[in-house]
């Protein structure tokens, strides 16, 4: 029986550190939703580039719509000027230059 002690002990404690990590990942995870629910009431209500309205409660813009977040700053492009601020890049990347007909 002597040889069964520790191992109930060790069961107890691994189970104890189970718990003690699943609720620090759910505090975490709590805390990571709050602070993206905060920036999401940050968002503003138009394209940074275009100006084209942005509505919240529409289903379609808020998941097409890109969100762009840098040191508590929130920017919002639409998919149109996102589309094309991604094109450009690439354009860069590959060593394309713009004429002045192209921009």
């Amino acid at each position: 029986m002597g040889r069964w002690a520790p191992q109930i002990k060790k069961k107890k404690k691994v189970s104890s550190l189970k718990k003690k990590l699943r609720r620090k990942h759910e505090k975490e995870a709590k805390k990571d939703l709050q602070e993206k629910v905060g920036l999401f009431n940050k968002l503003g209500e138009e394209c940074l580039v275009c100006q084209k309205d942005f509505d919240k409660k529409n289903k379609e813009m808020v998941t097409s719509w890109s969100v762009i977040v840098h040191e508590d700053k929130v920017r919002l492009y639409c998919p149109a000027c996102w589309d094309r601020a991604n094109k450009l890049i690439e354009e860069i990347k590959d060593g394309y230059t713009n004429t002045e007909d192209d921009v």
